[in-house]
C-alpha cells in the first residue's frame, strides 16, 4: 500500500523532535486504518516509549524488536527494526523506523510494516 499521507506522517515521526498531541492523533488514525484490530491507547499516550513498544507487541506478537541508538543532548539517533524471524533473512516484510525520539522510531517501524503488509 502506498499512500502519500502515510509517507508524510512517517517522515514527521522520523524527523520531528517535538510532536504534539494533534500529531499523535494522526498517528493513531493511521494505526487504526492500517491495523483496525489494534487496541491502541489515546493520542496523549502513544508518544511514550512504553506505549510504542506495547503497540508493536500488540500489532506483531512474537516478532523480534531490535532497537539501536545513541542518546545525546540534541537528539537521539534511534533505529527500530521489526522482524518476524531474526534468525534468517527470509522475512516477507520488515518494519524499519528511525528517529530522534525512540518512541517515534518504533511507531514509524510499525507503520512501515503495516503498509508493506497491506500491499
Amino acid at each position: 500500500m502506498k499512500d502519500p499521507e502515510l509517507d508524510i506522517l512517517i517522515k514527521e515521526l522520523e524527523t520531528d523532535r517535538a510532536m504534539t498531541i494533534a500529531d499523535f492523533d494522526g498517528v493513531l488514525h493511521a494505526l487504526k486504518f492500517l491495523l483496525p484490530e489494534l487496541d491502541a491507547p489515546g493520542a496523549d499516550r502513544i508518544g511514550t516509549t512504553d506505549q510504542a513498544i506495547l503497540i508493536a507487541d500488540n500489532a506483531y506478537p512474537n516478532w523480534s524488536v531490535h532497537i539501536r541508538g545513541r542518546a545525546n543532548d540534541t537528539d537521539g539517533h534511534w533505529q527500530c527494526t521489526l522482524r518476524e524471524d531474526d534468525s534468517r533473512d527470509s522475512d516477507a516484510a520488515i518494519g524499519i523506523g528511525r528517529g530522534p525520539v525512540l518512541a517515534q522510531a518504533i511507531l514509524a517501524a510499525v507503520l512501515r510494516l503495516a503498509m508493506a503488509q497491506k500491499s
